[in-house]
């Protein structure tokens, strides 16, 4: 690997525009939030404390779909990941917001997106935030969400 003051960096001999010349560009990343969460985890904490988790954790979009959901649990598990990875892209943890301050909705074709409460979206928009982006996938006992949230130029 070599690398270069004068034109950036370069990777395997490919130059590359310096990031401060990429980003005025158009739009950046802000930040990227990955969770991977076991669902028998969930299920526990289901189990035990049912109304109180929904009530608290659940934005109310999210809370119009857990009544019609095929498998709560699933449900309840995507919703967390979903939180825990945004807060991870937005970098500020759970500091100035709450659980149920974000969520996960189905746009008309089916993919997931991100819903955020008004609390939320002034922290977005505080932070120059333009664009989210929300993908999800879940296997036998694992759900993984990833959060992309870009900054506007």
């Amino acid at each position: 690997m070599r690398s270069s003051a004068r034109s950036g960096c370069y990777a395997r001999g490919v130059a590359r525009a310096p990031a401060a010349a990429a980003s005025a560009a158009g739009p950046v990343i802000y930040g990227t939030g990955v969770d991977l969460l076991h669902i028998s985890r969930m299920a526990k904490v289901y189990e035990r404390h049912p109304q109180r988790l929904v009530q608290r954790m659940l934005h109310p979009l999210e809370r119009a779909r857990f009544d019609q959901a095929r498998d709560p649990v699933n449900f309840l598990a995507k919703s967390f990941a979903v939180k825990e990875a945004f807060v991870k892209a937005l970098g500020t943890g759970f500091r100035g917001m709450a659980h149920d301050d974000v969520g996960w909705t189905r746009a008309p074709l089916g993919p997931p997106q991100l819903c955020v409460s008004p609390r939320a979206a002034a922290m977005l928009a505080a932070r120059g935030i333009g664009a989210m982006h929300l993908s999800l996938s879940d296997e036998v006992d694992l759900v993984c969400a990833v959060v992309t949230l870009e900054r506007q130029r």
